[in-house]
């Protein structure tokens, strides 16, 4: 249950600065961080204050690949960057639990063909549309963000510090995000407003996923959790209307089943 709670919040975690058509990156990024430390204060409570290494660490990792969603996103759109967001994910996180922390599936077969019906999405999505210059851009951007964001949480996991360095974690993100939002150079009070809830957002998935991890593993709790990519598909699609024609919304929907079916399958394996 915690994976699919984190997999609602992240679904939904680009939504508020996709509404205000991430203008601005640097400004976006530093109020997400202020939503993200919010959130983690409370939960400091009960999982500590400590400042860990591998915290920090991990906070550095999801900035950076978190900036390059934005930047993605603004290229093209929710709808075809949360697919390749959470394929890339996805896949890195298989490897980093096989290959790393050396966990064992029941079903390896199952295993490498979920992998590959998630992979084999991925081309549905980016050929929804004629691929322009700045197309394929955002979509290189997209699999950048999504091998570095798939590895986020692997300093704490490698550490054993999956709940008590969620606060170093989060301050990472705050420290680093307050200096990119006074450089912006840019004070728009919607686009403030809508990066703190997206960091609070976030940081709700956060929460859920180390949970999961931590009872589950990363090669079944990372890849649920990545099934966010259909609400944030349902998004883009539904309420923001990023692809008119239907035959290439279907196309998009199809990449989108299929890497979930992957993901699905991945969990049972």
């Amino acid at each position: 249950m915690s994976s699919i709670g984190s997999a609602v919040c992240w679904g939904t975690f680009f939504v508020p600065v996709r509404k205000v058509n991430v203008a601005n990156i640097w400004q976006l990024q530093g109020s997400t961080g202020i939503g993200v430390i919010l959130f983690a204060i409370p939960i400091g409570f009960f999982w500590g204050f400590g400042i860990l290494p591998s915290g920090l660490f991990s906070g550095v990792i999801w900035t950076v690949g978190n900036i390059l969603a934005l930047y993605s996103v603004k290229l093209i759109g929710l709808s075809r960057t949360s697919p390749l967001l959470a394929g890339f994910s996805i896949l890195v996180s298989f490897l980093w639990g096989i290959l790393f922390f050396e966990e064992k599936f029941g079903y390896m077969i199952l295993a490498i063909c979920a992998i590959g019906l998630l992979l084999a999405g991925l081309p549905f999505v980016t050929s929804a549309t004629k691929t322009s210059t700045i197309q394929r851009k955002g979509y290189f951007i997209a699999a950048a963000s999504g091998i570095i964001g798939g590895s986020y949480v692997i300093p704490m996991q490698a550490t054993h510090t999956l709940q008590s360095g969620f606060f170093s974690c989060s301050l990472s993100i705050f420290a680093i995000g307050l200096p990119l939002l006074f450089l912006s150079r840019r004070w728009i009070r919607k686009e403030i407003v809508a990066g703190i809830v997206s960091g609070s957002l976030f940081n709700t998935g956060s929460l859920f996923v180390l949970m999961a991890i931590a009872s589950i593993g990363i090669t079944v709790a990372y890849p649920i959790s990545q099934t966010a990519t259909l609400f944030a598909v349902s998004w883009g699609v539904l309420y923001f209307k990023e692809i008119a024609h239907k035959r290439n919304i279907l196309r998009v929907v199809t990449g989108s089943v299929m890497i979930l079916s992957g993901a699905i399958l991945l969990s049972i394996a």
